[in-house]
């Protein structure tokens, strides 16, 4: 353990942190985050009905919620590594947590939005940093860390729709945000206790230009990307390339700055880019499960949405089961195997969903959402310690923000190809523009579905080729 982590902010005595409580605060936070990105989706409804908006404004509830969390976690992740990881993701604990009584006293619209984004910086503080912490404290074994993240993670997902929805059949729906305030002030004080609030030796300013240029950037692209699950239009399109610009001046005016927002050097590393290109990958098919295995399930095989939802929670069952094992195995045998195996396995598994049919029973859907789930599980982890591998101790923040970045941004594209696809095929087979089931029928949306998984498949082996470039080419000429 570093003489950082164990010395105080003024140079006091050392002092060993906590690990265990620390993780643990860390791990509350994950989970309650996690929670409230699917708990909402279930009031969604309620809210509109109460609030007496319409569809389309309830789902600013949801996306305000993703996109500002992604605009600001690469600022977050670099004031980390400027004024100490922990005060950052201290704060974020408080932000959420705050945010979190505030949406539960939003009686409008306007406030409740205001009071997501509130939730969301919080969010983008402690996601942008948690990674980086646990690698400190963790060294000598942060897979099997890293992989309680992704259990935490997988338990929040798997929770979220089955709390919200109790709590909101029983409860106002205020209550749905009301339960994140004891957690966080429990998460808050357990923080307080264990982790090492400490600075960096040596002062650096924020770049605050390029803290002007990307967060809008990334405010843009992200919404753009979300306005094209629905529609391809003049504005989602117009978004998506001011954004672009922002970016590319973003990159030319970091180039020259003498601190940057972002060390642009760690891109030189092939290696790290094909391990950041490959989350994007896993999690553009993850998401791609998730959000169209519910169509499949309710339209198309016609179950009831309990049983449903006890098919998807086979999902993140496995993650959260396999996430901590595949965690624990890289630090006993390295990263590398576990990453390639699980890609190996998801894209099979991907595949295997293609063939589904209208006649598939509900048993095999289960064994294969499971095996698909075994793929992505046993990725997770060991890639995320392979990318904070390629950190050094002034970049850990910036990484670990960039890193979860990588995993939203393959989210959101997820949702976008893939409903662009199923509905895209289904309409090409039908003639007519086609925008829901009840619109192409049975025979068309399951043309639509073999598909999306057939590209999610394919998407997810370029991701285990460029792997294996990396491993048995880069790498190796790296070793010399």
């Amino acid at each position: 353990m570093t003489e950082e982590l164990t010395t105080g902010e003024r140079g006091g005595a050392p002092r060993r942190p906590r690990r265990g409580v620390a993780l643990l605060a860390i791990l509350l936070m994950t989970f309650m985050e996690t929670l409230d990105g699917t708990i909402v989706n279930v009031a969604l409804p309620t809210m509109q009905a109460e609030l007496g908006v319409g569809a389309t404004e309830i789902q600013l509830v949801a996306s305000v919620f993703l996109v500002t969390t992604c605009a600001f976690l690469l600022v977050f992740g670099r004031l980390g590594d400027i004024v100490g990881k922990v005060r950052v993701f201290q704060a974020g604990v408080v932000l959420f947590t705050a945010g979190s009584a505030l949406c539960a006293l939003s009686a409008t619209l306007p406030m409740l939005v205001a009071s997501r984004a509130v939730q969301a910086l919080g969010v983008a503080c402690s996601l942008a940093n948690n990674q980086g912490i646990i690698t400190e404290l963790f060294a000598d074994g942060r897979g099997r860390a890293l992989g309680l993240v992704a259990t935490f993670t997988a338990l929040g997902a798997m929770a979220g729709p089955t709390v919200g929805g109790a709590l909101v059949s029983v409860f106002p729906w205020e209550s749905i945000f009301v339960i994140n305030v004891p957690i966080g002030i429990v998460s808050l004080a357990m923080g307080v206790y264990a982790l090492p609030a400490t600075r960096p030796a040596q002062r650096r300013p924020l770049d605050v230009a390029g803290c002007l240029l990307v967060v809008p950037a990334i405010l843009l692209l992200f919404a753009a990307i979300t306005l094209m699950e629905t529609e391809v239009g003049p504005a989602s399109l117009a978004m998506l390339a001011v954004g672009a610009l922002l970016l590319v001046t973003f990159v030319l005016v970091e180039r020259r700055q003498a601190e940057p927002l972002v060390r642009l050097g760690v891109f030189l590393s092939p290696s790290f880019d094909i391990d950041l290109v490959a989350m994007v990958l896993v999690f553009l098919g993850l998401s791609g499960v998730t959000i169209v295995m519910p169509f499949y399930l309710q339209d198309a095989l016609g179950l009831d949405p309990g049983v449903a939802g006890l098919v998807m929670a086979c999902y993140p069952l496995v993650n959260a089961t396999v996430g901590t094992l595949a965690g624990a195995l890289s630090d006993r045998v390295g990263c590398i195997k576990p990453t390639l195996l699980g890609q190996a396995v998801f894209s099979l598994g991907l595949a295997l969903l293609s063939h589904l049919t209208l006649d598939t029973p509900v048993g095999a859907i289960v064994v294969l959402l499971m095996f698909t789930s075994l793929g992505s599980a046993l990725f997770q982890s060991p890639n995320n310690s392979l990318i904070m591998g390629h950190a050094s101790s002034e970049t850990l923040g910036f990484v670990g923000s960039l890193g979860n970045l990588m995993r939203y941004l393959g989210q959101s594209l997820g949702i976008t190809v893939s409903m662009g696809v199923l509905y895209g095929t289904m309409s090409a087979e039908a003639g007519h523009r086609v925008t829901s089931y009840a619109e192409g029928g049975a025979a068309l949306f399951m043309d639509g579905l073999s598909t999306v998984f057939h590209l999610l498949s394919l998407l997810v082996i370029v991701g285990l080729a460029l792997s294996l470039v990396r491993t048995l080419v880069i790498d190796r000429r790296a070793r010399g």
